[in-house]
């Protein structure tokens, strides 16, 4: 199973070195990987958050293509670029894509529409999840580790 969310901005960041400056900014703890320039991204974004590694997907679409195609969301305006993050069942990786989407969205002006809350979400929300998804994901999986083996014995 794997989460979305999109950024819609009008404008967009020169590089990755440019939106790491704005995670930094910000001071969330996360380290986006300058291996690939930002124009070419398209799949895995490998990240540390904290000290830990881990990854979300991140690429440029077409934001009239997929505003065509949202039409349970009113969107203000016809945004010019958008940049979807795609995460597995990783708590990291979600709260690292909750964390760079929120500088972003910042730093550009633009909107992240959370596919999980069905709405557009501020960076200030954005926040409030990843830590939500820190706080409580090693938690969480524990329960889901204990359940397995429970079912195995069974």
């Amino acid at each position: 199973m794997s989460m979305e969310m999109y950024l819609f901005s009008d404008r967009r960041l020169d590089s990755i070195a440019a939106w790491q400056q704005a995670i930094d900014a910000t001071g969330d703890p996360l380290q986006l990987s300058t291996g690939r320039p930002f124009a070419e991204l398209n799949g895995g974004l490998p990240v540390t958050l904290r000290d830990r590694p881990t990854a979300f997907e991140c690429n440029h679409w077409d934001a009239a293509e997929l505003m065509a195609e949202i039409t349970s969301v009113s969107l203000d305006h016809p945004w010019r670029f958008v940049l979807a993050f795609r995460w597995g069942a990783d708590f990291d990786a979600g709260a690292s894509a909750y964390l760079a989407a929120a500088a972003y969205a910042e730093a550009t002006g633009g909107a992240i529409l959370d596919c999980q809350e069905g709405r557009l979400i501020s960076p200030t929300r954005a926040r409030e999840v990843a830590n939500e998804m820190e706080r409580d994901g090693p938690r969480i999986m524990e329960m889901v580790r204990r359940s397995m083996e429970k079912f195995a014995r069974e």
